[in-house]
């Protein structure tokens, strides 16, 4: 520090270190619907990008890039749209480049099904991804969807939802706006429960008393908050593990932390494969980077705990580099139950 005053007084000089390194960047987003484009292949819409006024797709547009998206892909399905059409605009989006997140306009059961499967299979690759649709019909029909669907990759929401500006509506833009807000998120562990859902302006959807049915069955219902709209709780379909009742991966934040978590850890790693060797220092370079990893994520709330990591070569193949850990993953406060002994 260079002392070039005279005159008394308590100076200071300090340096910020920002302490949270969440994602930048947003999840990549895909949107399968009928937006009236001509030839069934993915298109890449970027923020600044001309689009004519009062077609589906610019309301899209203004939703997703309301809440801070920078860019997104659609597939445009024309007038078929099953679950073949849905298969194969999957697989184009896919194709085309990332896809963390899908929107799906027509969100029948047949539908949801091979969008569950596909999300699933994308998994096994490491190659985490959700799936959003809105519910059609009434609060029953969403309740029954959502206990056939039962997975933690697939979010059914409930409610009519009416962009800010607009006249009508439809459960496409709730489903939309909500997967916009999980989107741009870029704390896994921070809660969407009470958000205003970006660009939506009204909703109508369940009742006070069809709330809790809703939420039992792993809909998420959005609902009118002021002059904008909310979603009550975003949860996953997931409400059975193995067939028995089981709600840890009912909350998408559940899904979200453990996505995030094992991204980060594969990206760290992924260094460590040029030039490694099969030695001690290795393993136990590996095993301090993951421990320095897993720390981080304490600190900042997004894990509440974890083992000491375990890193070996197999015996019979020592090509092969196992890296065993394990944490807590954060879960989430959603109700405080106040316990008052009053006296009078």
């Amino acid at each position: 520090m260079s002392i070039g005053k005279y005159r008394p007084g308590v100076w200071s000089s300090y340096t910020i270190t920002p302490g949270y390194t969440g994602a930048r960047e947003a999840l990549a987003v895909g949107v399968i619907a009928q937006l009236g484009l001509t030839g069934e292949q993915p298109v890449t819409v970027q923020r600044g990008d001309t689009i004519d006024g009062g077609t589906p797709l610019a309301q899209v547009a203004e939703l997703l890039f309301g809440a801070g998206l920078q860019r997104f892909t659609v597939y445009s399905l024309g007038e078929e749209t099953g679950p073949e059409q849905h298969a194969a605009a999957l697989e184009a989006l896919a194709a085309a480049g990332t896809l963390d997140l899908a929107v799906i306009q027509n969100a029948t059961q047949e539908v949801l099904e091979t969008a569950k499967g596909f999300a699933l299979a994308r998994s096994e690759e490491q190659q985490e991804m959700l799936v959003f649709g809105g519910a059609l019909g009434n609060h029953t029909a969403a309740a029954t969807l959502a206990k056939a669907i039962d997975c933690p990759r697939v979010v059914v929401s409930y409610g009519t939802a009416i962009p800010a500006g607009k006249e009508e509506g439809s459960p496409f833009f709730g489903a939309l706006a909500l997967c916009a807000a999980v989107a741009v998120l870029e704390d896994p562990s921070v809660s969407l429960t009470g958000w205003p859902l970006p660009g939506i302006g009204r909703v109508t959807g369940a009742s006070y008393a069809q709330v809790e049915t809703l939420l039992g069955a792993g809909v998420t219902p959005l609902v009118q908050s002021g002059t904008g709209a909310e979603a009550v709780r975003v949860l996953t379909t997931c409400t059975t593990i193995g067939g028995s009742p089981d709600r840890s991966l009912c909350p998408v934040n559940s899904i979200l932390i453990i996505d995030y978590v094992m991204k980060a850890l594969r990206r760290s790693l992924a260094a460590f494969l040029r030039g490694a060797k099969n030695s001690a220092q290795t393993l136990s370079a590996v095993a301090s980077q993951l421990t320095v990893l897993l720390g981080d994520f304490l600190d900042r709330g997004i894990i509440t705990g974890y083992g000491a990591p375990r890193v070996y070569c197999q015996p019979d193949d020592p090509e092969v580099c196992i890296a065993q850990v394990s944490f807590t993953a954060a879960y989430l406060i959603n109700q405080i139950h106040i316990q008052a002994q009053i006296q009078l």
